[in-house]
């Protein structure tokens, strides 16, 4: 084989690419290439397995430093997060992700098929579990595992691992409360709610993260909005207890210019209803670490670089591809700092928000390094002068074979073509 078949099939997959897109370039520049079968034969037998092998290589590094991390007395934390491989209820393939909650590396992914579980919307508590399990077996102490409010993850982490921590997102919890508020707001007598639907969610989040872990100060400092919006800024509790704002003393022009809401009013009773509501408050309960799922989301934006959405994959696809993203992310998260001018002053951009109609700065990072690409091509060349590993043969595939699963997620089988060609009908 040409060196130049293997290194252009290699290219292409390892910053993302698709076949169709290799085409589509050559065809373009008038240049001869391989066809879609020597493709894909290369993919599955060198390329497939070169990421496999480094992508568990570098799992099994973090994971010596988390072991050794335990022996100091030192329990992992993580978060994790379901990604389906297209939008809707109708998703094939559902990606659950692990991540350590201080280095933010991956440290898993669990890859399930609609086929396996009763519905879409069943895949990513499957994912979940099957994560769990194989992260436990691992011989991690996990001590706190933070994830979104989903129902049936929350039974899970009830029944199944008590003595593990389980922390809610508060992103989640936070872009819900909001939703309510400004449906909330849309009534006439409620429209005051407007105004304060951003300093309410703010302060949701201020108030998680000064509790330091401890729930009572949580609740008790939640609470406080109901009296702060009604420009009520010190009050006794139903014991006598006197208490205040966290916030400095306001001056008068503070006081004229802010819209407050009357302690008797239709809105004050709406804000009420949602700020004491006893789900919510329940939830609080798992939310006084101040946990969030943000880099995870980020880390499923860039993963789109390697499995954009609405396109079909393979199993092995779905999960070479997957791992790929997972060793571009660890790369650059451990070593990703804020880039600096020439004086040594932080770098920020200007941008525009539609949604708060405001510009607000954003961070300008070092540049995005792919190391391990190279670390990638060393494995295909070393494997195809390897004897034992032969072009083609079934033999020389991935080590972990695809489980048993259905080639499609079809309810019923196919029929025979000629039955379909027999009943077909078409209006033009």
């Amino acid at each position: 084989m040409p060196e130049v078949n293997l290194l252009s099939a290699a290219a292409i997959l390892f910053i993302g690419g698709t076949f169709t897109e290799l085409s589509d370039w050559c065809k373009t520049m008038g240049v001869q290439m391989i066809g879609q079968t020597t493709f894909y034969a290369i993919q599955n037998t060198y390329l497939h397995p070169a990421i496999e092998n480094l992508y568990q290589d570098r799992r099994n590094e973090i994971l010596a430093r988390v072991y050794l991390e335990q022996e100091d007395g030192k329990r992992p934390h993580l978060s994790g997060d379901g990604r389906c491989d297209s939008p809707g209820f109708n998703a094939k393939y559902c990606h659950y992700t692990f991540m350590l909650d201080d280095t933010k590396e991956i440290l898993h992914t669990e890859l399930v098929q609609s086929t396996e579980a009763t519905s879409s919307g069943a895949m990513e508590p499957l994912g979940f579990r099957r994560g769990m399990t194989e992260l436990l077996d691992l011989g991690l102490d996990v001590e706190v595992m933070t994830t979104d409010r989903s129902s049936s993850i929350r039974k899970t982490m009830k029944d199944q691992y008590p003595n593990i921590q389980h922390q809610f997102d508060i992103w989640h919890t936070a872009k819900g409360f909001r939703n309510k508020i400004l449906k909330k707001g849309k009534k006439k007598d409620n429209a005051i709610l407007l105004a304060w639907s951003r300093s309410v969610v703010n302060h949701m989040w201020y108030a998680c993260a000064t509790s330091k872990g401890n729930i009572g100060a949580l609740k008790k400092r939640w609470k406080c909005i109901t009296h702060h919006v009604c420009n009520e800024h010190e009050w006794k509790d139903n014991d006598g207890k006197q208490h205040r704002c966290d916030h400095p003393p306001l001056t008068a022009q503070d006081q004229r210019i802010r819209m407050w809401i009357e302690k008797d009013s239709v809105a004050f009773q709406a804000l009420s209803s949602l700020v004491l509501d006893k789900r919510l408050l329940n939830d609080l309960d798992h939310m006084a670490l101040f946990k969030h799922t943000g880099p995870l989301e980020n880390f499923h934006s860039a993963m789109l670089k390697y499995l954009p959405k609405r396109q079909a994959f393979s199993y092995h696809g779905m999960r070479e591809r997957s791992h790929l993203a997972i060793l571009d992310h660890n790369e650059n998260i451990v070593k990703s700092k804020q880039a600096t001018t020439v004086t040594g002053e932080a770098r920020f951009n200007q941008v525009y928000c539609k949604k708060s109609k405001q510009w607000i700065l954003r961070k300008v990072f070092s540049p995005h390094t792919r190391n391990f690409v190279g670390d990638l091509i060393e494995r295909v060349l070393e494997s195809r002068l390897n004897p034992s590993i032969k072009f083609k043969n079934p033999s020389s595939l991935l080590i972990q074979p695809q489980p048993d699963l259905p080639p499609n997620i079809a309810p019923v089988p196919k029929p025979p073509k000629e039955t379909a060609k027999a009943l077909f009908k078409s209006r033009f």
